[in-house]
């Protein structure tokens, strides 16, 4: 090895720890780069890890990806080493495998290595087949004869973390079309736990999905109820998203386009598909990254967009989710506010709401709007005339607001 790429190597680890963390962890340094007819590619080095959110739920993954190893040689070098950060992915140039940190799929070596067969050794391991828990007492959703339901798969270690996927008997993992998905959230003001307010309570939203063609993910999650299995914010944004992540790696298995994954929810649901579709690495929304999947589309149902709004109206629902002995309770609130993180670039994006909601301020839905307006982000509002919180009344409040959704999807080449 010769003393230039030795410098280099110094003078890459030196500007690494110099570096200072993001909220993603630190910037990755760049590794060496292998000579062109043979011998080792440099060591890459590692961003510093994020750091972990405890309290009962698993560990917020750390930085962005390790540094790259070294480039291999076109004609046999050997690849470089790469250090991963705090639950970074390292990733191997050259034919050397990239492996895998906190969970998440390896992928390929960098400089035309081949594919391994297993997760973390360059490869994607074959997804298990989801299993129901025979133990969970959560209500099922019930769409009606001609479409399959998988009730209440875990899809992490509490209770209420449970979720349905539903799909026509032609499709899901026996089926021989693919097809758009969308992953759904119930209402309730993060506080409800009657049987009414929880998943099964949804079908007015997932048969209508479901007769536009999509593959339905339909979850439940922690609830601010006071209860042993409840927990208060931002819990139900965490659960949001790590379901969301969950469904993402099993779009394949389920036979769902990928391109084509849509997140919905009604009331207190239409902030958690805010957040799941804006929602940026914010640490304390672990333990998912919001980056580790990617949403299509998101059609809030008169969720609201400023929980400090609602906070500032001593709004009931809100103020028992986030309740005011919250530690650092202001930037909690304004963190699980989708309106925090309108920018450019955002997933297409309608709202749907009664015009003469009481429940959520109408005005939330068009502040939202007009700043996404101001970011020149793809999005619409569209107010259903005489409806409340909600579509059930007046009689055309429901196909107004049908329209109205699968239009915009529609227009994006979404759904039917």
């Amino acid at each position: 090895m010769d003393r230039p790429f030795i410098a280099v190597v110094i003078s890459t680890l030196f500007a690494a720890a110099c570096s200072s963390a993001s909220p993603d962890g630190g910037q990755p340094g760049a590794g060496g780069v292998g000579p062109s007819t043979g011998g080792h590619g440099g060591a890459g080095v590692a961003g510093a890890g994020g750091s972990s959110i405890t309290g009962g739920n698993t560990g917020l993954a750390g930085g962005a990806s390790g540094g790259s190893g070294g480039e291999a040689a076109s004609n046999g070098g050997t690849a470089g080493t790469a250090a991963a950060g705090a639950g970074g992915a390292a990733v191997a140039g050259g034919n050397g495998a990239a492996g895998a940190a906190a969970g998440r799929e390896g992928t390929a070596g960098r400089a035309g290595g081949s594919t391994g067969s297993a997760a973390g050794a360059g490869g994607n391991a074959p997804i298990t087949p989801p299993k129901s828990d025979s133990t969970s007492t959560l209500q099922v959703s019930s769409p009606g004869a001609g479409y399959q339901v998988e009730g209440n798969i875990p899809y992490g270690p509490h209770v209420m973390q449970r979720l349905d996927v539903i799909y026509p008997t032609s499709a899901g993992p026996k089926g021989t079309v693919t097809l758009p998905g969308v992953i759904m959230f119930h209402g309730g003001g993060w506080i409800d736990n009657k049987p009414a307010a929880l998943k099964a309570s949804m079908s007015s939203f997932f048969s209508r999905f479901l007769k536009h063609g999509f593959v339905v993910c339909n979850v439940e999650y922690r609830l601010a109820d006071g209860t042993s299995n409840g927990a208060t914010a931002p819990a139900a944004d965490q659960d949001a998203l790590l379901a969301a992540k969950w469904f993402w790696d099993h779009l394949d298995y389920y036979h769902v386009d990928k391109t084509k994954y849509v997140v919905t929810g009604a009331s207190a649901g239409g902030q958690l598909a805010l957040m799941v579709g804006m929602a940026t690495a914010v640490p304390d929304l672990g333990p998912t990254n919001p980056v580790d999947f990617q949403i299509a589309a998101i059609v809030n149902g008169y969720g609201p967009a400023d929980v400090s709004d609602l906070l500032a109206r001593k709004v009931s629902f809100a103020v028992q989710w986030l309740p005011a002995n919250t530690p650092n309770r202001d930037a909690l609130a304004k963190e699980v506010s989708p309106i925090t993180y309108v920018r450019k670039g955002l997933p297409p994006l309608i709202t749907v709401q009664g015009a003469n909601d009481t429940t959520v301020p109408t005005g939330e839905a068009k502040a939202l709007h007009d700043a996404l307006d101001g970011v020149a982000a793809d999005n619409a509002l569209h107010f259903v005339p005489g409806a409340g919180h909600g579509f059930s009344t007046p009689a055309s409040a429901w196909p107004d607001a049908e329209s109205a959704m699968f239009t915009f999807l529609t227009q994006h080449g979404l759904g039917k």
